[in-house]
């Protein structure tokens, strides 16, 4: 069975196009959701709305990160170049997940983050969620048609990079918040790595990943000017 593919005339805006990347978008949100909770049901031996808010936290960790390294991808695996399209949708479903994840909060742990609210409201853990979550809903926004109209694809790929800054956040915010589990997980190394861990160190790949596509880009703009007797910006 071939993938459902837009029409190469298509454009990014019509209702064909965005139907056909969104039911991508769809099927994979599917497939990782079943493997995640399978793996999680492994983990914590049942399966309960904690666990499912968990599977919802890495869902969206995921798929963000599929939105964020499909351009690295892309430039470096020109076969990829047909997928780039997904980059957006893989953005949105991560954000509607992060934010149905932060909702989620509200019923695993009430005292804390419903009725403790405006109690906990200065800890590093609501202030870093908070900005990240601010983040992630101006990257949803400036995604509008209207929007990506108005800034061009050049500055609306620039304001899209405020995604890593809130991702980076969101990684500190759960090493803060699991410091002691993942202290006497690397005292010991046994067991499963704590999911939170792992979340975390794929982030931070993600960004070195995204940091070695801009070195390459830079060194390879530098050397090109250099052949024709240039100096390249910035350097």
């Amino acid at each position: 069975m071939t993938m459902e593919q837009p029409k190469a005339s298509t454009s990014i805006f019509e209702a064909s196009y965005k139907g056909v990347m969104w039911r991508k978008t769809l099927r994979l949100t599917f497939y990782l959701y079943v493997a995640l909770l399978w793996a999680m049901y492994l983990i914590d031996g049942s399966i309960t709305f904690v666990t499912i808010s968990k599977v919802t936290a890495a869902a969206a960790a995921l798929l963000i990160g599929f939105s964020f390294a499909l351009s690295g991808f892309c430039y470096y695996w020109d076969f990829l170049d047909s997928k780039i399209g997904l980059r957006k949708y893989l953005g949105l479903m991560g954000f509607w997940l992060a934010l149905a994840y932060s909702l989620s909060l509200l019923v695993v742990d009430p005292d804390r983050y419903f009725f403790g609210f405006f109690r906990n409201f200065w800890t590093v853990d609501f202030i870093l969620g908070l900005i990240s979550m601010a983040f992630f809903n101006f990257m949803a926004f400036v995604s509008r048609d209207s929007m990506m109209r108005k800034m061009g694809p050049h500055r609306w790929r620039m304001a899209l990079r405020w995604g890593y800054v809130a991702w980076l956040f969101l990684a500190i915010r759960a090493a803060i918040i699991e410091q002691d589990i993942w202290i006497a997980y690397f005292r010991t190394l046994k067991g499963f790595p704590p999911p939170r861990l792992l979340l975390s160190l794929y982030v931070v790949a993600i960004i070195l990943f995204r940091l070695a596509v801009e070195v390459s880009k830079h060194m390879k703009n530098a050397h090109k000017a250099e052949t024709r007797g240039e100096v390249a910006p910035g350097v």
